[in-house]
């Protein structure tokens, strides 16, 4: 077992190294493409890393003493497929009829070596399909062309580094180390079942990643320092290739030349460059940060300048005087106070230094504080210099939301808007069409494999939204069940009927998994909330007002939120949710309430049922939603605070390019 053990621990060891120099591109991958960096994803990206350590040291260690040696067995290819079974065959001695045999056999080398060899690539199977959700046929190939790599690497002695292949090319290896690898493929298969989807990992990363985390932050100014230190190092030994030590050497200065490289590389950096770009520096542009005003609107350069002017005044200005006064002492022509101070600083360097390190380490400590309120969620990550320029970092994401959520209507000037948008040339049943697709694209980023989806829809134009959006899903391959409270043929809303008696068609003609539960029963309707893995609430619009839901959508709505505070309602009495009482509270209403774990997530289409778009005011019951897509332009009470809770993530559907144009017209 040495021969096993000894690579894992050369890979324990290398580990942390590999790890410390993969963090920092790993990190700007994450915070450019997601925005935030999901622990799922990087618990799977390290482990996953550790493990191709592992199964390549396996293979390659322990390595000859002697780039020159020969090992015999290895220098002719083994290219016959199952020769490793002839072996076996040949020597063994066991017999099926046997079984005191057969532990003898499992313990054969052929035996136990071929064993390993499937396991070493079982891992590689399971994170293609589980993190980077390869298909099986590429899953096939990808382990096929590792397993070359290791038998390629084998023969070619580490490419050239050894004079002889120390180790055996064996076609076998290739055929177990890729049967290996669809082993881990398939076994990864019901184990998806029970952990976390990377891909809903990433979404509600992304949804993090609107607001500029302090471990972002730090990593961009992190990237700025060591980019204008690099700038600094360079001009420093340019400027002395070319001048040699004469440059300032008349004030008597010794560091005069690094203290100007310095500055200049630091104000290139940190004032230069985000005055051209507009309030990025190098790497906030790399990583998407924005200098920008409390209310996101563009900083001025002089706010910029002072930003980064304070924070190094904080930080190097102290250091630089210091340096600065000290060597002034050997200039015959310096002022006597001058001279005293300098001799001060030069007496007493001790004890200022640690006076400024006390300084930085208090100014550290509160940022420590600051950030981790922030990760709390109790206070935004405010700096001091921040305060000062009157200026914050945010990201481009979290921008265009603060922006997009300057234009707030009222209900009746929504309608207004709409109207005026139908009158230039783009119908109410476009928009309809383009809201019911917004609400399937967004199902689908939080549910991305085909699963059962339930969407709840009303008598009017929100409920077309609905019918939209079953239909778009069906047509991807989604299992749609959509609840209506009468057939398709008897709504009088257009274009809502419209667009229902499309969807009924075009579903019935192309076979789609689409199906129409018309006035279910609350039996039929929980055996549906316990199937799905998605709830889309298309019951009630903007138009809603009043403090308690009718019937049939208050059984549904009850039943929506049992199904996601409790669990599954078959496993439990729905008897109260047939006849439900116009003042009684469910557990959704609790406040202590938390969501279910296996509840499925819920998109409220333009707002959650039985909540006010106006006021925020919410009825009884109400439906509790992860995610709102509110269309065209924000509501009043969907921005409430009060309205929180049940409206989840808002997200906007602009459904039209130029909806400023739009409200310019209305003005």
């Amino acid at each position: 077992m040495s021969k096993f053990v000894m690579p894992i621990t050369t890979a324990v060891l290398l580990f942390p190294l590999i790890a410390a120099l993969i963090t920092a591109p790993f990190l700007i991958y994450k915070y450019r493409k997601v925005g935030s960096v999901p622990w799922l994803h990087s618990a799977a990206m390290y482990s996953f890393v550790f493990y191709l350590m592992c199964a390549y040291f396996l293979v390659l260690l322990p390595l000859p003493a002697d780039r020159t040696a020969v090992v015999a067995y290895a220098q002719t290819p083994q290219l016959i497929p199952f020769q490793f079974v002839r072996s076996f065959l040949a020597e063994t001695t066991a017999r099926l009829d046997d079984p005191s045999t057969w532990l003898a056999a499992i313990c054969d080398p052929y035996m136990y070596e071929a064993f390993f060899n499937v396991l070493l690539l079982v891992p590689l199977g399971a994170y293609l399909r589980y993190y980077f959700h390869r298909p099986w046929w590429q899953t096939l190939l990808i382990g096929f062309c590792v397993t070359l790599s290791f038998e390629t690497t084998q023969l070619t002695g580490i490419w050239g580094i050894y004079e002889h292949p120390y180790r055996l090319f064996d076609v076998d290896d290739l055929m177990t180390n890729t049967l290996g690898c669809m082993v881990g493929f398939w076994l990864a298969g019901p184990v998806m079942r029970v952990l976390p989807d990377v891909r809903v990992a990433a979404r509600q990363a992304a949804e993090r990643g609107t607001t500029a985390s302090a471990t972002r932050r730090a990593l961009t100014f992190g990237l700025d320092l060591a980019l204008s230190q690099t700038l600094a190092g360079c001009g420093y030994f340019a400027v002395h290739a070319v001048n040699g030590s004469r440059l300032l050497a008349g004030f008597g200065i010794e560091h005069a030349t690094f203290w100007t490289c310095e500055c200049a590389a630091i104000a290139a950096v940190f004032a230069l460059f985000p005055v051209i770009t507009r309030g990025q520096t190098p790497a906030q542009k790399l990583l998407r940060l924005r200098i920008v005003r409390p209310d996101a609107a563009p900083a001025s350069g002089g706010q910029i300048v002072c930003r980064y002017a304070t924070l190094f005044a904080i930080v190097l200005l102290p250091a630089w005087a210091f340096g600065l006064v000290a060597g002034v002492d050997d200039i015959p022509t310096t002022p006597a106070e001058l001279r005293a101070l300098a001799s001060l600083c030069v007496h007493d360097k001790t004890a200022l230094t640690l006076i400024w390190c006390a300084g930085v380490l208090a100014w550290a400590a509160t940022l420590t504080v600051r950030a981790w309120r922030a990760w709390r969620g109790r206070a935004p990550f405010i700096m001091l210099n921040g305060l000062i320029s009157d200026t914050r970092i945010m990201t481009e994401d979290g921008i265009k939301q603060i922006r997009e959520r300057t234009h707030v209507l009222d209900v009746g000037k929504v309608v207004e808007l709409e109207q005026r948008i139908a009158a230039c040339g783009t119908s109410l049943g476009a928009l309809m069409e383009r809201a019911g697709c917004a609400i399937a694209d967004q199902m689908r980023s939080w549910v991305p494999d085909p699963a059962p989806i339930l969407i709840l829809t009303g008598s009017g134009n929100n409920g077309g939204d609905g019918w939209v959006c079953g239909r778009a899903l069906a047509q991807a391959g989604w299992p749609v069940a959509l609840a209506c409270p009468r057939p398709p043929e008897q709504l009088s809303a257009e274009p809502a009927r419209t667009a229902a008696l499309e969807a009924v068609t075009a579903a019935e003609a192309h076979g789609w998994p689409f199906s129409v539960l018309v006035a279910p029963t609350p039996e039929e309707l929980s055996r549906e909330f316990d199937r799905a893995s998605g709830v889309v609430d298309a019951i009630l619009g903007t138009g809603f007002s009043g403090m308690q839901v009718r019937e049939p959508y208050a059984t549904w709505i009850q039943l929506a939120n049992r199904r996601r505070f409790r669990g599954k309602l078959t496993r439990k009495r729905i008897a109260g949710a047939r006849h439900p009482q116009a003042g009684k509270r469910t557990p959704a209403h609790a406040k202590a309430a938390g969501k279910a774990k296996d509840a499925p997530f819920t998109i409220a289409a333009d707002v959650p049922s039985g909540v006010s778009a106006q006021t925020g005011d919410a009825a009884l019951p109400r439906i509790y939603a992860d995610e709102t897509v509110t269309m065209i332009v924000y509501k009043p009470g969907l921005l409430a605070r009060k309205a929180a809770p049940m409206t989840g993530v808002v997200r906007l559907a602009p459904l039209v390019d130029d909806v400023e144009r739009y409200l310019d017209a209305m003005t």
